[in-house]
């Protein structure tokens, strides 16, 4: 498996992953600071000291946004000055196709870590009691399969 990594893995594909996790750290935190300043500014009361709280969390936004932009913008200019190799695949398009794909990967462990307790809990390794006659149901109400399916 540690072959296939190394074989799989190029300095363009590291770079690019690095540019995705932090758009995808700015993205989430554009939202976070846009839900906040949203709640601060229902929530103020008319005081200034909350007001003040919701107009920073705007510029913070706002600051963040920009920051994105010319991340992805200045990239491939940079790398170019830098004589990177494969410096034209650094496109914004890329950036973000990476970055999605980074997403897509997340929720797919996501559903297969559910999955797994799912399948776990049916076969009567469960994690808590829930009978209270102590005993355990060995039955899916799906299937009558008990073997797991972790395919990703």
């Amino acid at each position: 498996m540690t072959s296939e990594l190394v074989q799989n893995t190029s300095l363009e594909n590291i770079i690019l992953t690095i540019l995705a996790i932090v758009i995808i750290i700015i993205v989430v935190g554009c939202i976070y600071t846009f839900i906040r300043a949203i709640f601060l500014f229902v929530f103020s009361n008319s005081k200034e000291e909350n007001k003040k709280k919701w107009r920073n969390s705007i510029r913070f936004m706002i600051i963040g946004i920009l920051f994105t932009i010319v991340l992805l913008f200045l990239c491939p200019v940079l790398f170019k000055a830098m004589n990177v190799p494969g410096y034209q695949n650094y496109t914004p398009q890329n950036i973000f196709g990476k970055a999605w794909e980074l997403i897509n990967k997340a929720f797919q462990l996501w559903n297969f870590i559910q999955k797994s307790q799912t399948d776990n809990q049916f076969r009567g390794n469960l994690y808590y009691d829930t009978n209270p006659n102590n005993t355990i149901n060995t039955t899916s109400p799906s299937t009558t399969d008990t073997t797991p399916n972790y395919s990703l």
